[in-house]
């Protein structure tokens, strides 16, 4: 159960012709007169702010799904799906009216509690967290809102009355520096919140307040606003996160996740994470998020957890994962477990109970699995929501901005290798010490007729497993299935390889174990090649997360870039096609649809009926 419960605060007026009703103070409602006298209503004020996040118009399901979510590095499936992630909506499509909608909900209820923050007598050190935090989420609402919609209205005081609806869109480089200043004062407030006085990823704490400040900085020095001396400020900002003692990567890169589905707070790595609890079968209500379903591998049976796997893998990010090229494996095996776990290659089937489908070797068919409802302990579970919380930013973000930064401003330097070969190799699950890589076959042995057992033992470590292929009565091959438990002790030497059974003797093999740099980039990259070796990373890493839609716009390409992916995906086998071409729904539907509008979302149609002062983006 989460550490955060969420309160909904709710204000309105009431009109009546009646004087004596008029005259008598509302007892029904909360108002701003009757509310805001103590901490604790300050603080229950507070979680309505945090509230939004979960809201079906951000990361419950609108934002982090079907606004957010069709770029080169996941597709959509051919049924079911929202029409929203082919890129085919309007100025009155409902989730980006909604999308809207809780944005300037969350940004109302800030403005309220920011000009209430003085109101109750307390704790002078207390009104100053709660007073960083709703700055910091109010100006991180303005960001996900001038990011998606460009020119926004830039509402900084409570609404004062029904007729004030005419407010005009600020342009979206004023709306980025309010947040830059929202934020750092916040930063600033929040010096004491460090990440061991919370007791949860889902409270801002000072660090996660400059890990976003440094996106912020990125996303401003990139298109369409160009500001270049951001980078140094994104320097700044990473800088004081890594230089901060409180982070670190997990060194197991599945765990990550795992931690997540289990709701278990590895703040280290998940700097700050929307919370998510229960289900809509619990007492608790519609607190569950999308996690796990709308990306997930599909079943039916609510004990693994319901899920809808409406996302499939895109083949150019399988693909970019390092291989072993002796591998004899379809797909190769991957020296990046990273792969794996992101591109899940088996489904649940529909029957109940759930049974996992034979491996699927055709990446554009496999799940996207990152978030895997298997692994989740709350029960009961439900068939469309789940506990999982959302991840906004990690601390492989932070290494991986601070690599992009310094390559710009100084080359790919030894800082700029560090950062990104810290994660390659906790990609390559050697970050903190060595695995299994590789067994090669020594002796073939003869008169094997089935497939015999493969032990391996010793090496100082443990955990490696494989499997044994055979041809003609010959061993042939061992494909490893693990490579070891990715923790200490790990491998310091090579292990030593038995066969057993299988009707056939002889078969011998020897192993090798990997070494601290088999993860590492090429050394001597130009300053060009080591950025795209940093795109490239980003989306290994992060992918599923929210982050490459924002990434491919902020690098000034991304119309062309989806038309690129649409160019590799028809020549490398996408399916779902209609005469050799995308239909209304499939994996390759959204680069087919994606137009230069795109860009940017639509004003809601509703609000511009109203506003008078608002405008439309191009396209719409």
């Amino acid at each position: 159960m989460k550490r955060i419960y969420i309160t909904l605060i709710f204000f309105a007026a009431a009109m009546c012709s009646c004087k004596k009703v008029l005259d008598t103070t509302p007892t029904e409602f909360v108002t701003p007169t009757n509310y805001y006298n103590t901490a604790a209503e300050l603080q229950t004020a507070l979680n309505g702010v945090y509230r939004t996040l979960a809201t079906s118009g951000l990361y419950q399901a609108i934002y982090s799904f079907h606004l957010n979510i069709s770029t080169d590095e996941v597709c959509t499936r051919a049924t079911g799906v929202p029409q929203e992630t082919m890129y085919n909506y309007d100025s009155n499509n409902a989730s980006v009216t909604t999308m809207w909608r809780d944005l300037y909900f969350g940004i109302e209820r800030a403005n309220l509690l920011i000009e209430n923050i003085n109101k109750p007598a307390m704790d002078e050190s207390k009104r100053s967290l709660i007073k960083g935090e709703t700055l910091f989420l109010r100006a991180y609402f303005y960001f996900i809102l001038a990011s998606n919609f460009g020119d926004v209205p830039l509402i900084l005081k409570p609404t004062g009355s029904i007729q004030d609806v005419n407010v005009a869109r600020t342009p979206q480089k004023d709306v980025f520096n309010q947040v830059l200043a929202d934020m750092t004062t916040a930063e600033g407030l929040l010096a004491s919140q460090k990440t061991t006085k919370v007791v949860s990823s889902g409270v801002v704490t000072q660090t996660a307040v400059q890990a976003i400040l440094a996106k912020v900085c990125l996303r401003m020095a990139g298109f369409p606003i160009n500001d270049i001396s951001k980078y140094n400020d994104v320097l700044t900002w990473t800088n004081k996160v890594i230089n901060s003692g409180e982070h670190a990567l997990n060194p197991n890169y599945q765990q990550i996740f795992i931690n997540i589905a289990q709701d278990k707070y590895d703040i280290k790595e998940s700097m700050w994470e929307v919370e998510f609890y229960g289900s809509n079968v619990t007492i608790y209500g519609a607190g569950g998020g999308a996690l796990g379903n709308y990306m997930g591998t599909p079943s039916s049976d609510l004990n693994i957890g319901g899920s809808a796997g409406w996302l499939t893998v895109s083949k150019k990010l399988f693909d970019s994962y390092d291989v072993d090229p002796a591998s004899t494996a379809n797909p190769k095996v991957s020296f990046d477990l990273r792969r794996d776990w992101n591109c899940a290659n088996y489904n649940w089937g529909t029957g109940i109970p759930g049974v996992k489908s034979a491996p699927i070797t055709n990446p554009w068919l496999m799940y996207a699995g990152k978030f895997r409802r298997e692994y989740e302990v709350a029960t009961p579970k439900d068939k469309n929501t789940t506990p999982q919380n959302y991840p906004i930013i990690r601390y492989a973000d932070v290494l991986l901005m601070r690599a992009e930064a310094e390559n710009y401003i100084n080359g790919p330097t030894p800082q700029a290798y560090s950062d990104i070969n810290q994660i390659r190799r906790r990609g390559f699950g050697i970050l903190q010490g060595n695995l299994v890589k590789a067994v090669t076959i020594t002796n073939g042995g003869s008169g094997y007729t089935t497939v015999p057992t493969v032990t391996i033992t010793g090496g100082g470590g443990s955990g490696a497993t494989g499997t044994a292929t055979i041809s003609g009565g010959k061993v042939t091959g061992v494909i490893l299935t693990n490579k070891g438990n990715i923790a200490a002790p790990y491998y310091t030497v090579a292990p030593t390889i038995a066969f057993s059974g299988g009707g056939g003797t002889g078969a011998a093999a020897t192993a090798t174990i990997t070494s601290a740099t088999d993860a590492d980039l090429p050394a001597n990259l130009s300053k060009d090649d080591f950025q795209k070796a940093i795109r490239d990373e980003r989306a290994r890493e992060l992918c599923y997360e929210g982050v490459r839609r924002q990434d491919l716009i902020r690098w000034g390409n991304f119309y062309n870039d989806m038309k690129d992916f649409l160019a590799y995906a028809l020549a490398n086998g996408v399916p779902n096609l209609t005469n050799g071409q995308p239909g209304a729904t499939g994996p390759a539907t959204p680069a087919n649809n994606v137009s230069p509008r795109n860009l940017l979302l639509p004003i809601p149609q509703y609000d511009i009926s109203l506003n008078t002062s608002l405008t439309q983006n191009p396209g719409y």
